[in-house]
């Protein structure tokens, strides 16, 4: 439905809203919701700041709504409409009703991580003060943190900061309902930063409408769907399960954050048990820490068997991870084909395929040799042939309400199974990045097409190949490794590390290519797991040879050097994800810590 809604019936407040937006959209659906089911449960939060799996600070959407319009009244006295507001504060409440509030405001949110780490505060130094924001919400738990960081540049220290657990509720009376066009920025979604400097994707209030349907449509969302997230929620991907699709779509979320997950990952797996979750996602590290932590008696109990989305995005999907937490939570009723691989980007406000509902990934099995040369041949080595010469791809699905070709370098659309770069066009593209108004990343279109080309597309900067309709997703055009003139997968040469060596961290092993003497060679980065390598009392010299071995046997490549470094050394993204220019760059410069365990 996209004509323009009135407020809700049975709602006074003495004021009509005209909203041109669908009903899903988020600010009209929860101002529907605290009419029609004002004492249905919204969110049940878990965690250090939002109670335990046993006793939940809850809220319903009659409280919701009331506290968003109150903080948005704030706003408006405040900001003028489409003016940016930074969201600073921990995940849980505060987070949630800040979000919403921006969007009954009609200001563009800027959702951004909290400042109680070196880390927060050295991405908030980066991002805030070309951020171009007017103002901050944060809570009594951010307050001083944040105020620290906008103290400390000359460009953020008059800010506004507003506590928004210090607005009164009655102030939802002074509430004035925007008029929200399709086309208006409703925020900006700050890129991980893992290829380059983090970068404001402009999300407008029809890209959610949008995205919103999407995962209805993907996911087969109803009014008994549950959500339950640790994602950060300054992420594009925690913030659509966490606020966007729970609310657009009228469902209860079970909502924690990410260091309690990291903390005790049975907590997440309790509160999918304890409220029968149905739709919940995660990068495979997720499935890897239940999978590492969660065992023996700990498994009693759980019962996974109401989930029909186990959705798996963010980094690239690992057959091995959805094999292991398949058997391993199997006595728990999970059943693999809840398994939901999917491929997303924030510049695309999240979804671009989703393997369909109830149908297990599909698996291909290539021949290594042949993928380097940009082909995905299907390969069946005969009984006692080496696995080396193969690699498993697992599907993430086929387009959600979209288009996706694969083109070369040229912008010539590629045949199946034929490796190139990713583009997609639909409603949820992004108009650009925040700033920027050149052409490229958003405007071209990929050749080959005829009239099928119309539209906006979007080069998305990842390499992948469809095959049968559905897409497989390869690695980054700028992560590429070329070594003697073959392509080279970073994640599957650190994959390969990663099961040479069990002393090095899974998740934080880089492959960085370096030239020397006109040539380029291979560097791998990897963070010691300290106590794996203490039990197995292994050598530093015994450790390059198996890294050595198993990438020349597996690869053909050559390692120019290992270089272990200290746990949490790498530079990661605010998902979690690899730096690997940044690890290049720390390489080069000799700043990588060194570890003296096994260094």
């Amino acid at each position: 439905m996209s004509a323009s809604l009135n407020e809700p019936s049975g709602v006074n407040n003495g004021i009509t809203a005209c909203y041109t937006l669908p009903a899903h959209h988020p600010v009209s659906r929860l101002r529907r919701l605290a009419n029609d089911r004002p004492s249905d449960v919204a969110y049940h939060f878990v965690g250090s700041r939002g109670g335990t799996v046993d006793e939940p600070v809850t809220c319903t959407y009659d409280e919701l709504d009331r506290q968003v319009r109150a903080i948005a009244a704030e706003l408006q006295s405040r900001c003028a409409p489409g003016s940016r507001v930074a969201l600073v504060c921990p995940q849980g409440p505060q987070y949630v009703m800040a979000f919403l509030a921006c969007l009954y405001a009609g200001v563009v949110a800027v959702p951004l991580c909290e400042a109680d780490s070196v880390w927060g505060a050295d991405r908030l130094s980066s991002v805030l003060p070309g951020a171009g924001v007017q103002a901050v919400l944060t809570d009594d738990a951010g307050d001083q943190d944040v105020r620290r960081v906008l103290a400390d540049d000359p460009q953020t220290a008059a800010l506004g900061v507003v506590r928004t657990d210090q607005v009164p509720g009655d102030r939802c009376d002074d509430w004035v309902p925007p008029h929200l066009r399709p086309e208006a920025v409703a925020y900006l979604q700050y890129t991980s930063g893992s290829t380059s400097d983090p970068r404001g994707v402009q999300i407008t209030h029809g890209n959610i409408a949008q995205a919103v349907a999407q995962v209805r449509t993907a996911f087969q969302v109803d009014s008994s769907s549950v959500a339950v997230s640790w994602l950060p929620l300054y992420h594009d991907l925690g913030l659509m399960l966490g606020v966007l699709g729970p609310v657009g779509l009228g469902v209860s979320c079970v909502l924690m954050g990410p260091a309690d997950f990291i903390r005790k990952p049975l907590t997440y797996l309790r509160a999918i048990s304890r409220w029968r979750g149905t739709i919940t996602s995660g990068p495979c590290f997720n499935l890897d820490l239940c999978v590492d932590r969660v065992s023996g008696t700990a498994l009693d109990g759980l019962d996974l068997s109401s989930l029909t989305v186990l959705g798996n995005g963010g980094e690239q999907v690992r057959a091995v991870s959805l094999r292991r937490f398949s058997e391993h939570f199997a006595r728990c009723g999970f059943r693999p084909e809840a398994h939901t691989p999917s491929y997303g980007l924030a510049e695309a406000t999240l979804v671009v395929t989703c393997v369909p509902l109830g149908e297990a990934p599909r698996v291909l099995v290539c021949d290594r040799e042949a993928l380097t040369r940009g082909d995905a041949v299907t390969a069946e080595p005969a009984p006692g042939a080496a696995a080396e010469q193969v690699v498993e791809l697992v599907s993430c699905g086929a387009p959600v309400k979209q288009r996706v070709c694969v083109t070369d370098p040229a912008g010539q659309v590629l045949p199946d199974r034929r490796v190139g770069e990713i583009w997609t066009c639909g409603d949820n593209v992004s108009p650009g990045y925040a700033g920027d108004t050149t052409a490229g990343t958003f405007h071209d279109r990929p050749a080959g097409l005829g009239d099928d080309a119309d539209g906006a597309w979007l080069r998305t900067g990842d390499l992948g190949f469809l095959a049968e309709g559905q897409l497989y997703v390869t690695g980054r055009v700028k992560d590429v490794v070329i070594i003697n003139g073959r392509n080279h997968w970073p994640t599957d040469l650190e994959a390969t590390v990663s099961a040479a060596v069990p002393a090095f961290r899974p998740s934080r092993i880089a492959a960085v290519p370096c030239e020397l003497a006109g040539r380029e060679r291979l560097v791998m980065v990897a963070e010691v797991d300290l106590r794996a390598a203490r039990e197995q009392q292994t050598t530093d010299k015994a450790v390059e040879q198996a890294v050595r071995t198993a990438l020349m046997v597996k690869h053909g490549v050559e390692l120019h050097e290992l270089v272990p470094v200290r746990p949490g050394s790498l530079p990661v993204t605010s998902s979690g994800k690899l730096r690997r220019t940044a690890c290049r760059e720390a390489y080069a410069s000799g700043r990588l810590a060194r570890s003296a365990v096994l260094g």
